[in-house]
């Protein structure tokens, strides 16, 4: 049996909001909660690209558990998620693993963007598959 494509993760979020002034009304002026909401479920999308991730680090050790932390920044009227850094004083993964984590959130986007800029704080915490 392959314990090694489990993947437990759980994402926690938050999202810090910026910039209080609203643009015309073609955009979504979210409150802090359902920004944070928005921007999870938009991450959400990349999970098999993460459990791939940590799949390929339960290759070298079976017994891989930990955070990966990431940050990152959702720009105003665009709803482009960018900026995106793994926050190494955080995370107690290995580096290799942050960074593909980061590489896979590449290219994501809110729709619809929202009047706000967006700072946002997710967590990954990963473990292997318990028999």
């Amino acid at each position: 049996m392959n314990n090694l494509s489990i993947l437990n993760a759980k994402t926690v979020g938050s999202a810090l909001i910026g910039s209080l002034l609203l643009v015309g009304c073609s955009f979504h002026a979210r409150d802090a909660e359902a920004y944070r909401k928005v921007t999870r479920e938009v991450l959400e999308t990349r999970s098999s690209d993460i459990k791939s991730c940590y799949d390929a680090e339960l290759k070298k050790d079976k017994k891989l558990a930990g955070a990966v932390v990431v940050k990152l920044k959702v720009e105003k009227d665009t709803g482009i998620i960018k900026d995106v850094r793994l926050d190494e004083s955080a995370s107690t993964a290995p580096k290799s693993l942050g960074q593909c984590v980061v590489s896979a959130l590449d290219g994501l986007k809110i729709d619809p963007p929202d009047a706000r800029d967006g700072d946002a704080t997710f967590r990954w915490e990963l473990e292997p598959k318990k028999s």
